[in-house]
C-alpha cells in the first residue's frame, strides 16, 4: 500500500495528493499535521490497531510501547523536531550512522528506508534529493514523516504502513536502510531476504542490530531485565514494552551471509544511549566520533558496545 491509499479519519478531511507515488516532498505542504488511514500491508497490524483478540509474535510488544509513549510522552517520540529533548542525542546517533555510510548514499539515489519511523534517514535523503520509500509498522510515525517532509526535502516520498516480513511491491531501490530493525522483527531471516528482493543488482544494504552486552548498562535498560542477559537465545523481552533479539558479531554474519556480502561491520557504542551515556556529556559530532574511536579500541569497553553497523552488498548469485 502507499500513501495514495490514505484516507481521513472519521470527521477529517484530507488534501489532494500531487502526481505520483512518490510524491515531490514540495507538493506535500498541505500535508502537514493531516493524520490518515491507510490500509497495512501486515494485517497484524490492523488487528493490533483494532485490539483484536488474536495472537501476536513477541516482538508486536514493540509496537504496544510505542503506542504508549505515544500518548505518553510524544515530545520523546518526536525527535526530529529541534523542540524535542531527544532531538540532539538523534542528531549524533545519525551522524555516527552516517561517517561510514554517507558514501554509499549518494545525491538523487532511489532508497528503501525500511523500520524508518519518522524520518531519522528518510529527512536527510530528501535533503539530498533522494527517491524515499519508507515503510514502518507504526502509524504515528508515518504521519509525522509526511508532515515533516517538505520541511527538510527536495527529493520524493512514499509510506506504507508495513512490516520487513510484509513489504510493500515497489520498484527496484539502490539502497536499503535498515537502522535498528533487523533485531526487533520476528522473522529476520524473512526480512532480509525480502531486502534483497527489492534491491537492483549490486544494491547496498546499509543495517545496524543491538549488541549482546551494552544495552544492560544503558539508561534505557527496563527495570528488572537483568535476566535477559543470561538467556542463550540473546532475547531481551519485557511484556508490554519492548522484544529485542541481540546480536554477536558471528550470529550477525550467519544472518546476512546468506544474500550479502559483507564490506563492514564495526561496533558502535552509542555515547548517548549506550553503557557509556552516565560517565559521557553531550557532545558535537566530531566529539562522538572521537569517543567512539577511543571506546572500540579499549580492551574492556570495546566488549561492551551497544549495536552493530553494517555495510553491505548484494550477492550477484542473490540478485
Amino acid at each position: 500500500m502507499s500513501l495514495r491509499d490514505a484516507r481521513p479519519l472519521p470527521g477529517a478531511t484530507l488534501p489532494l495528493l500531487p502526481a505520483g507515488p512518490p510524491y515531490a516532498c514540495a507538493d506535500l505542504t498541505d500535508w502537514s499535521g493531516a493524520a490518515f488511514w491507510m490500509p497495512p500491508g501486515d494485517p497484524r497490524l490492523e488487528a493490533l490497531h483494532n485490539g483484536d483478540p488474536v495472537e501476536l509474535p513477541p516482538c508486536f510488544d514493540n509496537l504496544v510501547g510505542a503506542a504508549a509513549l505515544w500518548e505518553e510522552h510524544p515530545e520523546w517520540m518526536e525527535f526530529m523536531d529541534p523542540s524535542s529533548p531527544t532531538y540532539d542525542d538523534k542528531r549524533v546517533e545519525r551522524a555516527l550512522y552516517l561517517d561510514r555510510w554517507e558514501r554509499h548514499l549518494p545525491p538523487g539515489c532511489r532508497v528503501l528506508d525500511v523500520g524508518g519511523g519518522v524520518g531519522r534517514f528518510s529527512l536527510w535523503l530528501l535533503g539530498r534529493g533522494c527517491e524515499v520509500e519508507l515503510v514502518d509498522p507504526d502509524l504515528r510515525s508515518l504521519w509525522r514523516a509526511v508532515r515533516s517532509a517538505p520541511l527538510y526535502g527536495r527529493g520524493a516520498l512514499d509510506v506504507h504502513w508495513s512490516t520487513g516480513e510484509a513489504l510493500p511491491a515497489m520498484a527496484p531501490v539502490d539502497v536499503v536502510v535498515a537502522a535498528e530493525v533487523l533485531c526487533y522483527v520476528e522473522d529476520p531471516a524473512k526480512v532480509v531476504a525480502n531486502l534483497a528482493a527489492v534491491l537492483k543488482p549490486g544494491g547496498r544494504l546499509l543495517c545496524s542490530v543491538e549488541a549482546s552486552f551494552g544495552w544492560a548498562m544503558a539508561m534505557d535498560a527496563a527495570e528488572d531485565s537483568i535476566e535477559c542477559l543470561f538467556r542463550d537465545d540473546g532475547v531481551v523481552h519485557v511484556p508490554g514494552d519492548r522484544w529485542v533479539q541481540t546480536y554477536s558479531e558471528a550470529s550477525l554474519r550467519a544472518l546476512l551471509e546468506t544474500h550479502f556480502d559483507i564490506d563492514e561491520i564495526w561496533p558502535s557504542h552509542y555515547a548517548f544511549s549506550g553503557p557509556f551515556e552516565h560517565s559521557s556529556s553531550p557532545q558535537e559530532p566530531d566529539e562522538a566520533l572521537e569517543l567512539e574511536a577511543r571506546l572500540r579500541a579499549h580492551p574492556i569497553a570495546g566488549a561492551l558496545n551497544r549495536a552493530w553497523m553494517v555495510s553491505a552488498r548484494l550477492r550477484a548469485s542473490a540478485a
